[in-house]
């Protein structure tokens, strides 16, 4: 993947933040796991994150799959300090969004879906 297109992915990270400012970090990952562009904590291991949100997404689809419960559309993890939502992109990507405890997740949907509509046009150019 060229650096322009990395820039390109950042930005739409750096976007999403900045409409919702309780998204607090950010990743896009392919399906297998590999990081694309992040906006995450420092400290952060990118590789960690890109394979279990790969993981999350794999066990979600299964799940949806095996239940018949349709196409998976988004996996929402909770926790005490926030909340960790992770959508599909087309069909080769995923994007990751950690939130803020009080966030409005119906906010950050929107602005993920905002940005998952401009991750999918990029990677169809990659």
């Amino acid at each position: 993947m060229s650096k322009k297109w990395r820039l390109e992915l950042e930005s739409t990270l750096r976007e999403m933040s900045h409409a919702d400012p309780q998204i607090v970090a950010s990743a896009i990952v392919r399906n297998d796991g590999l990081v694309l562009a992040s906006s995450l904590p420092k400290g952060s291991d990118e590789g960690i994150i890109g394979a279990m949100g790969a993981a999350v997404l794999n066990i979600g689809n299964r799940t949806v799959n095996e239940l018949k419960r349709g196409e998976l559309s988004k996996v929402i993890i909770s926790g005490s300090k926030g909340d960790v939502v992770i959508c599909g992109v087309g069909d080769s990507a995923l994007l990751s969004a950690i939130t803020n405890p009080d966030s409005n997740l119906g906010l950050v949907l929107l602005e993920m879906r905002r940005a998952s509509e401009k991750i999918q046009e990029i990677l169809t150019q990659i």
